[in-house]
């Protein structure tokens, strides 16, 4: 049998909601405002932070306003959070689809497939080159017909200037991979690995193998071979040498049966003469002989002709890889040539921060409140704001261009990139994308946070001079993302019922 259904009268209900008293919804949303504050608040009141300045600034994307500020207007190092900024210039300026170049040519006469004359690499920028695409650019040298060079080889790196440390650098002692130096013809990142394997009896030398086999890396061990199941203890050294080389020396002893090894990787020193060996020693390999010397110079683009192109993958990838692994070299090589792009080569640190400068004063960021000196965050040269960092997360979310590579090039909290271990399984687990920074005594995450209701916020938290561990650090920063991850509604701060939230210290 169907049952009829039964329709109430629906004015009544219409009327019951009118007669709410309109105060009383302001007064819940007034509510909900405070509480998320208060939240906030608390979390700030840590212990761990009693020595630390720490800044806080959360920004509705929907219409810009400020949800909560904590010295959201003081300048901060923001370690590798500057890497949003370098990023977001490059793809308001260049646009997502932007490719690195690096082009070859040749002297024009050829015989037998023998150049007579020169052979020419151009760098153009390219953060990614290495070992497996610069052979692929050999291979295809050998596609063209080429099968020798009577000449040189002739690097020219003048996309970029010849200071190949930037601003920062001076402040670091060592060799580490994250303080390579830039070049505009760069390969693996302007780094070598070196590997210690035993050798072929116990009581004999262990073995150091180096990569690329190149003049300017030599290599000196002192390790023994011990018998199976043995310790291995390695002590690996780097020391500068004449024309800038490096010298790896190696001692103590390894396992007969420890067949892997042990691997280090260290920066370079001199790009283009690595770059050009690493070529020279491909070509090589590939059967092509250049008879002549490595030679850093311009390229002769009146008599050449072309023989190969290599082009990169998008700008977008690119800086998906930058942000999510925090990726010093990547971030310098893309502010290099932001600057050669926009204000002509060479690409110059100067001239990378007055294109950022300029960027920011797009966006509305007064001009003079800001210090940049890099693209990376690398040590004590940056100055920005809280406040700053959100305004850029909004223009790019507003700008329909590039706000889908630039949202997707952030590590997703509990996922990927080098938020994949944090957050858990709590609300803001992937519904926060963000970038971390850290020195010591700096710790610092920004990004993009969906409420439980799918309004979208920009955040930025900064902490500068902590006496304490990073992860405390961290452990404060997730509690920050998770309470904004949390929240179900904030019409009362977006209609401006009771303006900014927190002490705006």
């Amino acid at each position: 049998m169907r049952t009829k259904t039964r329709h109430q009268p629906i004015l009544p209900a219409l009327v019951a909601v009118m007669l709410v008293p309109l105060g009383s919804a302001h007064a819940a949303d007034r509510d909900k405002e405070h509480r998320l504050a208060r939240e906030l608040q608390d979390i700030l009141s840590s212990p761990e932070l009693k020595e630390a300045l720490v800044g806080v600034h959360v920004r509705r994307l929907s219409d810009g306003r400020t949800l909560f500020g904590e010295n959201a207007d003081r300048l901060f190092n923001p370690a590798s959070n500057m890497k949003l900024l370098t990023s977001a210039a490059a793809l308001w300026y260049l646009g997502s689809s932007y490719r690195f170049r690096t082009v070859v040519r040749r002297d024009a006469k050829i015989a037998g497939g023998v150049v007579r004359g020169n052979i020419y690499v151009k760098g153009g920028g390219d953060p990614t080159l290495t070992t497996e695409s610069m052979f692929g650019l050999v291979n295809d040298i050998a596609l063209a017909g080429v099968n020798g060079v009577d000449g040189n080889l002739v690097i020219d790196d003048q996309f970029f200037d010849e200071r190949w440390e930037g601003p920062g650098w001076e402040q670091e002692v060592g060799d580490h991979t994250y303080n390579a130096p830039i070049g505009a013809l760069s390969v693996n990142f302007n780094t070598f690995e070196a590997r210690v394997v035993p050798g072929e009896r116990v009581g004999g030398s262990a073995r150091l193998l180096l990569w690329p086999p190149v003049d300017s890396l030599k290599g000196e061990i002192s390790a023994t071979t011990r018998g199976p199941g043995s310790r291995t203890r390695l002590w690996f050294g780097t020391k500068r040498t004449e024309r800038d080389g490096v010298l790896v020396t190696v001692r103590g002893t390894i396992a007969q049966d420890d067949t892997s090894g042990r691997t280090l990787r260290r920066r370079i020193h001199r790009p283009t003469r690595f770059a050009g060996e690493m070529l020279r020693h491909l070509l090589q390999l590939r059967g092509i002989k250049v008879r002549g010397k490595l030679v850093v110079g311009p390229t002769d683009f009146v008599h050449t002709v072309p023989v190969t192109t290599r082009i990169s993958q998008p700008l977008s990838e690119i800086v998906s890889a930058l942000n999510k692994y925090s990726n010093n070299f990547m971030a310098e090589m893309i502010l290099k040539t932001l600057a050669a792009e926009r204000e002509g080569a060479p690409g110059t640190w100067a001239k990378g921060s007055r294109v950022l400068s300029r960027f920011l004063g797009e966006i509305g960021v007064p001009p003079d409140r800001f210090v940049l000196g890099n693209g990376s965050g690398l040590n004590d040269v940056n100055r920005i704001t809280p406040a700053q960092v959100t305004q850029v997360l909004k223009a790019m979310h507003d700008r329909f261009e590039v706000a889908p590579e630039y949202i997707a090039s952030l590590a997703v909290a509990g996922s990927s990139g080098t938020i994949h271990g944090r957050f858990g399984d709590s609300p803001a687990a992937s519904r926060l994308r963000a970038k971390t920074g850290s020195l010591t005594g700096v710790s610092a995450l920004s990004g993009y946070v969906a409420t439980r209701n799918n309004e979208v916020l920009a955040f930025s938290v900064m902490m500068n001079d902590y006496p304490g561990r990073a992860r405390s650090m961290w452990d404060i920063q997730d509690q920050i993302g998770i309470a904004l991850a949390r929240v179900e509604s904030l019409d009362a701060v977006a209609k401006g019922q009771s303006g900014a939230v927190g002490s705006g210290r």
